[in-house]
């Protein structure tokens, strides 16, 4: 089915719909005038800014095809040789004297005199302006509980620490662009917005397992300020996913490039909201840049001691391409050449460019379809991902052989990364909630004790419980280079009497949409979420494709729980 926009009437993507967004001179949100698209004299022909011939193929031949030829060279910039000075023969200087001159021409026509496009750019931006959804049954349904999954996450981080910080920094924030933190109800910002509520998302680890949910902090922000429709949003977040799956898929994977921490979030909100907003494919290009070239997080945030930035930097990837977005669509312009111009993010991370190619318009399953179709990529626990094996599969056998006073010992062999990140020195002794909820020790000791782990299980009561730590004492654990064996998580107990036992992990179950359902409902009721409110949004977000305004949808879960009043401040811990 073609969705049809909820405040003009006229079919997604028509070509005159998309000829009107990238020559309209103005783009109205409510009553202020937000965006400028045409940004003068400078802006190129659309042929200009499109890649020529790899990219239609691309787009026309979708992702799961194979390698593209080689890429476009039609409008690549080149400097004049480098030549060799006759000064270093006649100085006798080792090594090579150079030297520039003139030669290099600058004729992309980008605004204000920007330079070319990279090929990873122009395959981006002429991708996202062109795409359309095509929302068939097998997508509606992906994306209908990954909603009912992502609004839980809300509920799950509402109240924490970190929440509350943000819903007071957002108090203070304001502008003509109206949105809303969610639970508190707070009118401010679309990027504050879109930090706080994708915080929020994060904070318990309890989402969808691939952490793209967190764009939908950034997504609903912009459609809130906006007032798009439910269809533009759903396709604004498909949007989402593709670009930084796409990446992804280079085998420059979204987590730990190159030291790297959830890199393209950013690039991903930037292309969604820019896709809303009607950017050009300059501004797009510009918006690609202002994402990521002054924001590519560091990885350390996921070693040693954990602290609320563990919970919280995705959500700053997604503030970021708000920003960038709305940056782009005033005229700011960014690097040029972001993945591919000198020392650029290629030269961080190493070559991508002939690996990374996008979905054609209703061609082949979309990202989302594929990440958490049939209940795929879903959280039975709020917890690191690699822990999940355990509980679902280990534990169970575990405790139903020994108790916690038996065990003499406990040898676990896990994934190298996992362990680097979640078995390190810091993880014996957690101080919060952040360490502990990525504390191999922590989570293996507790749900032997209690046989269970949830959302109440990483109170300050629980990580110094000398019970737990006496048995998190009893646990060594050992990396394993090859990354799979993360799915065969391998465990030797002995008990004091000698005896001893292997027990073996096996992948993750998927997850049912009745339990994905329930999971929800108990969310909502260890939040504080009456029964009423809680159906009525589930049923709201499960229906986006009827929704007119996604402001009104927004206003259901405006407020929610029974939240502290802000001016109370928890006191810092002091361990």
């Amino acid at each position: 089915m073609k969705f049809v926009d909820g405040e003009k009437g006229d079919p997604m993507g028509s070509e005159k719909k998309q000829d009107e967004k990238r020559n309209s001179q103005a783009t109205t949100i409510g009553r202020r005038k937000l965006i400028k698209l045409g940004v003068g004299a400078g802006v190129a022909a659309a042929g200009m800014l499109t890649a020529q011939g790899v990219v239609a193929q691309n787009a026309q031949q979708g992702r799961a095809l194979g390698p593209l030829g080689p890429a476009s060279t039609d409008s690549d910039q080149k400097w004049p040789d480098i030549v060799e000075s006759e000064e270093m023969v006649t100085s006798g200087q080792t090594g090579y004297q150079m030297f520039s001159g003139p030669g290099w021409v600058n004729n992309s026509g980008r605004a204000f005199g920007n330079g070319p496009m990279d090929e990873c750019s122009r395959r981006i931006v002429d991708w996202v302006s062109s795409y359309q959804l095509d929302a068939t049954d097998s997508f509606l349904e992906a994306y209908n509980y990954l909603m009912v999954d992502t609004i839980g996450s809300i509920y799950g981080g509402f109240e924490s620490e970190p929440a509350r910080i943000n819903a007071r920094l957002s108090q203070t924030m304001r502008g003509d662009l109206k949105c809303t933190v969610l639970g508190y109800g707070i009118t401010t910002t679309p990027e504050m917005a879109a930090f706080t509520n994708a915080a929020m998302i994060r904070h318990t680890d309890f989402g969808a397992s691939a952490h793209m949910n967190e764009m939908f902090g950034g997504v609903l922000a912009m459609g809130e300020a906006l007032h798009a429709s439910g269809p533009k949003v759903m396709e604004a977040m498909t949007i989402a996913y593709e670009v930084i799956t796409a990446i992804g898929d280079t085998g420059k994977g979204n987590y730990d490039p190159g030291g790297f921490d959830a890199p393209y979030h950013s690039v991903g909100v930037a292309m969604a909201c820019g896709k809303m907003m009607g950017l050009n494919q300059d501004q797009l290009a510009n918006a690609v840049a202002l994402a990521m070239v002054p924001h590519m997080p560091m990885y350390v945030t996921h070693t040693g001691v954990q602290s609320m930035w563990k919970g919280t930097h995705s959500a700053e990837q997604v503030r970021n391409g708000v920003w960038a977005a709305l940056l782009a669509s005033e005229g700011m312009t960014g690097a040029c050449q972001p993945f591919e111009g000198r020392w650029g993010l290629i030269a961080h991370i190493g070559p991508f460019t002939r690996d990374l190619r996008f979905l054609a318009s209703g061609d082949s399953r979309t990202a989302i379809e594929t990440v958490h179709g049939q209940g795929r990529g879903y959280k039975r626990y709020p917890l690191v991902g690699g822990a999940e094996i355990f509980c679902e599969h280990i534990a169970p056998e575990l405790v139903a052989w020994t108790g916690p006073d038996e065990i003499e010992s406990i040898k676990m062999e896990f994934a190298f990364a996992l362990w680097q990140e979640d078995a390190d020195p810091p993880k014996w002794d957690p101080r919060n909630k952040e360490t502990a909820d990525h504390s191999l020790p922590f989570i293996v000791s507790r749900m032997i004790i209690d046989k269970q782990i949830y959302l109440d299980s990483f109170t300050r009561e629980k990580y110094m419980d000398p019970k737990v730590r006496e048995l998190m004492n009893k646990v060594t654990i050992y990396p394993h280079k090859d990354p799979a064996f993360g799915n065969g998580t391998r465990i030797t107990v002995r008990k004091k009497s000698g005896e001893e036992r292997v027990f073996t992990g096996k992948p993750a179950t998927p997850m049912s949409h009745d339990e994905l359902v329930a999971k929800y409902n108990r969310i909502c009721d260890l939040k504080q979420v009456t029964k009423d409110q809680a159906d009525r949004a589930r049923e709201q977000w499960m229906n986006l494709k009827d929704c007119k305004d996604i402001a009104e949808a927004i206003q259901v879960i405006a407020k929610f729980g029974q939240p502290k009043p802000l001016s109370d401040r928890t006191p810092a811990l002091i361990s």
